[in-house]
């Protein structure tokens, strides 16, 4: 056999593979190890910005802690507003919409709201905002994050393995993201199921399952197998508790889906408004009023709300009227304000203080139990994603004695906010922005 037969049955050899789902997994590890790492050290950076605005804000003079919660804030929304305006907001509905469109012909459109640039933009604007003790989570920055960078590694493969389509590298990223962002590979396999597969998910699953694998290998690895939130003590589950479960998933659930309405009014509001002047003191105006919430009302409302969760399960803490105002008003003046930072760990830090609230006045017993029960409902009614919401909250916990409750809050508040809502507030802002970029030829902003 001569070297040129040699070649040309290296060739054959590789063309075969070219087309072997052995061959064409390789981009999405390599993907997944990238935005595991990516996604690990914006967390740190992200959970220890909370640190210091908390400290900030407990024993710094109130001048001084006043002008670095403006400043932070201000620049949270600035910076993406001035050098890449996608970065703004939450980062989910960018992921959502990218994963719409054509990878073909709105390539362009696509690089603004997953881009490098943009991804680049969303890390330092959010955690500017944190900074500032934003009421803002690193969840949907880190779901925009991964997306982005699967998409970019997913650009460059397709010069080397033909037959690459880029749209299940957003979705694989998106999944990936939320495995990273909580620690939770199966509430990641969840929430692609749901939200961002739909009729897809049978063309990608395993290149969603392969990466969401990968990085959560990488994740534990570093971190350990720990529990986003950790093991709450529970009570004994009975009737009664099952009825008391019922009623505050509903309520919960329907607030959730009401949350979703009002931020989807305020993104309407803001996109009115053109004059930069008017942008500027709408934020430095909502970041005053916030700063009067965190100072003088609650310093529960700053962050995301990690710690507030884990002293409600765990310290014996009990959430007051005080806690309810700062946490859902405090994500309210974000968005209003336009910062960046996501919605997603807000949204469950809100449902753990009404659950902890209604529990005082309802069911003391198992209130650790109502905690977690209504974290699920009021991010289900959210997001109307039930399965993804206590898959989440059963990862983070770990409480199989639980599981059924779990399922049935979530199965409750969806049914419940279904009647009075039908679509998630992402869901709105997809929708908006996709109708806006068909009718104007792709001229559109989500900003939450």
């Amino acid at each position: 056999m001569t070297l040129t037969d040699l070649r040309r049955n290296w060739r054959q050899i590789l063309h075969k593979l070219e087309y072997q789902d052995t061959l064409r997994v390789m981009p999405y590890l390599l993907a997944s190890l990238v935005a595991a790492g990516t996604s690990l050290l914006y967390s740190q950076a992200f959970f220890f910005g909370e640190e210091v605005a908390l400290h900030v804000v407990e024993n710094f003079h109130w001048a001084l802690s006043l002008s670095i919660t403006l400043t932070m804030i201000y620049l949270s929304w600035y910076l993406p507003y001035r050098f890449a305006k996608q970065a703004g907001g939450s980062g989910i509905p960018q992921m959502l919409i990218a994963n719409e469109l054509d990878p073909a012909s709105d390539k362009p459109l696509i690089r603004s709201l997953i881009g490098i640039r943009t991804i680049t933009m969303k890390i330092i604007a959010s955690i500017a905002c944190v900074l500032g003790g934003g009421a803002v989570g690193q969840e949907g920055p880190t779901l925009q994050i991964a997306s982005g960078l699967f998409y970019r590694i997913g650009e460059k493969s397709t010069k080397w393995i033909h037959q690459l389509s880029m749209r299940p590298f957003i979705l694989a990223g998106g999944a990936s993201g939320l495995a990273a962002a909580f620690n939770t590979p199966l509430g990641g396999i969840a929430y692609a199921l749901e939200e961002l597969s739909k009729d897809y998910f049978n063309n990608f699953k395993t290149y969603v399952i392969w990466s969401v694998i990968a990085t959560g290998l990488l994740v534990q690895t570093v971190q350990g197998s720990y529990l986003y939130i950790g093991f709450p003590s529970l009570e004994s589950i009975s009737w009664e508790t099952y009825t008391w479960v019922i009623v505050t998933s509903a309520i919960t659930g329907i607030l959730g889906a009401s949350f979703g309405s009002i931020l989807f009014s305020v993104h309407q509001k803001r996109k009115s408004i053109q004059s930069f002047t008017r942008l500027s003191l709408l934020n430095l105006g909502c970041g005053f009023l916030f700063w009067l919430g965190i100072t003088f009302i609650s310093s529960h409302g700053v962050g995301g709300g990690k710690m507030l969760i884990l002293d409600l399960l765990f310290r014996d803490g009990s959430a007051t009227a005080q806690d309810i105002l700062v946490r859902i008003g405090g994500p309210l003046l974000m968005a209003i304000a336009g910062a960046a930072g996501g919605l997603f760990a807000p949204s469950l830090t809100i449902g753990a203080v009404m659950g902890s609230f209604m529990a005082q006045i309802v069911w003391p017993h198992n209130h650790h139990l109502l905690i977690m029960t209504s974290m699920i409902s009021f991010l289900s009614g959210f997001m109307q994603t039930p399965f993804t919401a206590f898959i989440l909250i059963f990862e983070m916990t770990d409480r199989h004695s639980a599981l059924f409750p779990m399922m049935l809050s979530s199965a409750i508040a969806v049914g419940t906010s279904r009647i009075f809502h039908k679509k998630s507030f992402y869901d709105l802002v997809k929708e908006d922005f996709l109708h806006q970029h068909h009718k104007n030829s792709g001229q559109g902003s989500p900003q939450q």
